[in-house]
């Protein structure tokens, strides 16, 4: 997608005939504000991500659950604990 445009940004500039200077300026702003753009996109989905895995104890009345402020939520088996997060690995590296 990031070739497709920058393609029609220089054939639209050359079509139109405009310089090359506002050409080449619009070309980098596009590249600096998608580069920024997919940046932020990383950096929030890891923020996501560690709030939903980090904070979370151990209920002292019920050890098969665990709680996080107002939620809880039920503890995994050993076995089914490693197989979680090696999907959860996975996913987040296809992503």
């Amino acid at each position: 997608m990031l070739f497709r445009t920058a393609f029609l940004i220089v054939a639209g500039g050359v079509i139109l005939h405009v310089a090359v200077l506002p050409i080449c300026i619009v070309l980098i702003g596009y590249l600096a504000f998608s580069s920024l753009d997919t940046w932020l996109v990383l950096k929030r989905r890891q923020v996501v991500l560690e709030y939903e895995t980090t904070g979370w104890v151990a209920d002292p009345k019920e050890p098969t659950f665990e709680g996080k402020g107002t939620l809880s939520r039920t503890k995994l088996p050993n076995n089914d604990q490693i197989v979680v997060t090696r999907v959860a690995e996975l996913l987040t590296k296809i992503r």
